[in-house]
């Protein structure tokens, strides 16, 4: 299997990118994206040598992604292009998010690819207010998240994949994450708090956060969606066309807790603002289990993998369980 992962500079995309390195099954793993990946992946990758190929181009623009898939032979597609950003960026939320994701599937069309992996999101349920305290389930009606220009692509990206699989038989699988954190988490504010606050105590530096770290979350490490990634693309078509990724209701101080017990002296401050999120936090992962034996790790061995990634990039020891 040769793989293109589109977006494969971000989170999600590089932990994809190595999970599918990873497969003895998967000959190449090439990445687009407007700019190459950084960081500790760099080097990570560098093991893999001529398996792993980076391509620079724009989901916006097909002849790019037809390039990067034609050239390079691929026979899957995933993409993780977005912006992960509150902020209003209409125009490029429209060429990425809606016109690039139909580029996905116009090049899956044009070259006979038959098998997509791509981003929706847990936004497009709306707040976990709609549905009182039980679990949202993936056959729910989508309700996405009131004025989100994201939420509303990601629910369009879901109708689009829908649509090719009917006319030229396209198999699509749609991952809907909920708060995906890891090492060098940034954006939105939720993601870069999950992510620091595991990551800067790792190196033996202080974290403040300015929320008051007791609001609920579902959570899931970038690493374990990299992984279901590869899950899904190691089947032709999916036993459903879309699943949630996240684990139970968790809190920040949860998570400092979990910190605290490989590394008690970590000094974590938490402020008074309100977190402010009425994303849901009680998705069920039912699904993803009974079809990919798939579970997300308890919080306590999830803090550790990144403590440990965090400690690598800077050249210091793991910790033990």
């Amino acid at each position: 299997m040769r793989v293109l992962v589109i977006g494969g500079s971000g989170l999600f995309g590089k932990k994809s990118v190595l999970a599918l390195l990873g497969d003895p099954d998967v000959e190449r793993v090439v990445t687009m994206d407007v700019a190459p990946p950084t960081g500790y992946f760099t080097e990570v990758v560098k093991q893999y040598g001529d398996r792993f190929k980076f391509v620079r181009g724009d989901i916006g623009e097909l002849e790019d992604v037809l390039a990067a898939a034609s050239e390079n032979r691929v026979d899957a597609l995933v993409n993780w292009a977005m912006i992960l950003s509150k902020a209003p960026y209409p125009r490029a939320n429209t060429k990425i998010g809606v016109l690039g994701m139909c580029n996905v599937f116009e090049t899956a069309r044009l070259l006979g690819i038959k098998r997509v992996v791509y981003a929706s999101s847990e936004t497009v349920y709306g707040e976990q207010s709609d549905y009182g305290d039980r679990e949202i389930v993936e056959d729910d009606r989508l309700l996405p998240f009131p004025g989100s220009f994201y939420a509303l692509a990601k629910c369009l990206a879901e109708v689009v994949a829908a649509q090719y699989d009917e006319l030229y038989g396209i198999k699509s699988t749609a991952l809907r994450p909920t708060i995906g954190y890891g090492h060098g988490g940034k954006n939105p504010k939720f993601v870069r708090w999950f992510s620091d606050i595991v990551s800067l105590p790792a190196v033996g530096k202080p974290v403040t956060l300015e929320c008051t770290g007791n609001a609920l979350f579902s959570t899931v490490l970038s690493d374990e969606i990299g992984e279901f990634t590869r899950l899904a693309l190691k089947t032709p078509s999916s036993p459903h066309s879309a699943y949630n990724l996240g684990g139970p209701p968790v809190t920040l101080r949860d998570f400092a807790a979990a910190v605290k017990k490989y590394i008690p002296d970590a000094q974590i401050t938490f402020g008074d603002e309100p977190e402010d999120c009425e994303l849901p936090w009680k998705v069920s992962g039912a699904r993803a289990k009974e079809d990919y034996g798939f579970t997300v790790m308890p919080v306590e061995q999830a803090v550790l993998t990144l403590i440990n990634e965090s400690r690598a990039e800077a050249g210091l020891a793991p910790l033990k369980p």
